[in-house]
């Protein structure tokens, strides 16, 4: 009876481990067909995603790149929450907002990183590609260069005719601007997704604060143009005597019947506002220069005339009187 019971033990004892053993063998998709075994192991990058984490060198990119825009130091910095994630296209991807409904799967994860009183999310891909959310107006904490900072400063100066030491740069946001519609303030722009890193900067100009959008490398700088520059900007005395010819032809009249009454440094947005175009596009394609009114004999004309003097523009309406 003993020997029967041990027996039948030992059958079962194998016919345990014969299961667990196959059962580990079909978990790790063993081929044992035609005598060929072959385990299918796991790639990193989907042991990663399976355990919820992001492999190390992404990581570590990814903080670099928070550093950098944030001006916090490194060990500063938590990645707080690593989802994976299947993004179903590009568009998706790159967090535009009108995407079609195209399946051309990335797999990766969408990653959560603290800093400081903020929460910034990064798309990542397997493959190392890193795209920050671009509706994120990031703090104060980016230092603006000092070399950007002179130039917009310098163009400040220009535009207000003051002194560079009475203004002040009362704030600058490290920003990403969705396109360059956006970054030149156009009031209607497409959804298109291409980006434009730079700052969004604030320069106190007397009683007023101007708006400046500034590329990262500094080469482009825009001011609002529906910021008009303070008045008393001394216009060049070369386009002054333009001005001044250009209505005593028109006019006929002696020059002390003529004067220079107000200059405006001016960015107007577009040619066709550039032309005092009642109705205009929204494109902005932006000419500097001035808006100049004079007294003609006891009436108001009003000019624009570009920066370098080469187009000067006189009211159409007050043109118009001139012909009847």
């Amino acid at each position: 009876m003993l020997l029967s019971h041990l027996k039948n033990n030992g059958q079962l004892s194998k016919s345990i481990v014969l299961t667990l053993a196959l059962s580990s063998l079909l978990a790790c998709a063993v081929d044992v067909s035609n005598n060929n075994t072959s385990v299918a192991i796991p790639s990193q990058a989907q042991t990663q995603i399976a355990q919820n984490t992001l492999p190390r060198d992404i990581s570590a990119a990814l903080l670099r790149d928070v550093s950098v825009r944030s001006g916090v130091k490194i060990p500063d910095l938590k990645i707080s929450k690593v989802t994976p994630t299947t993004f179903s296209n590009r568009c998706i991807f790159e967090f535009k907002e009108v995407c079609t409904k195209e399946f051309r799967p990335i797999q990766g994860w969408e990653v959560v990183v603290k800093v400081k009183d903020q929460s910034w999310t990064y798309h990542v891909s397997q493959a190392s590609q890193i795209v920050i959310e671009p509706n994120l107006n990031f703090f104060n904490a980016s230092k603006l260069p000092k070399n950007i900072a002179n130039k917009v400063l310098n163009d400040a100066t220009k535009r207000a005719g003051v002194l560079r030491n009475s203004l002040k740069i009362s704030r600058s946001t490290s920003k990403i601007f969705s396109n360059a519609c956006v970054f030149n303030f156009g009031e209607v722009c497409t959804q298109q997704y291409d980006p434009v890193e730079g700052w969004e900067v604030v320069v106190k100009v007397k009683e007023e604060s101007w708006t400046y959008h500034v590329n990262k490398s500094g080469s482009q700088i825009v001011l609002d143009p529906k910021i008009k520059a303070t008045e008393g900007s001394k216009l060049p005395e070369k386009i002054a005597e333009k001005v001044l010819t250009d209505a005593y032809q028109r006019s006929r009249l002696q020059t002390t019947a003529i004067k220079i009454t107000r200059t405006v440094q001016k960015t107007f947005s577009n040619s066709c506002a550039f032309n005092f175009g009642e109705i205009c596009t929204q494109q902005y394609d932006p000419i500097d220069g001035w808006e100049v009114v004079l007294s003609v004999n006891n009436q108001f004309w009003t000019y624009h005339v570009d920066r370098t003097g080469s187009r000067i523009v006189l009211d159409p309406q007050v043109a118009a009187t001139l012909k009847k």
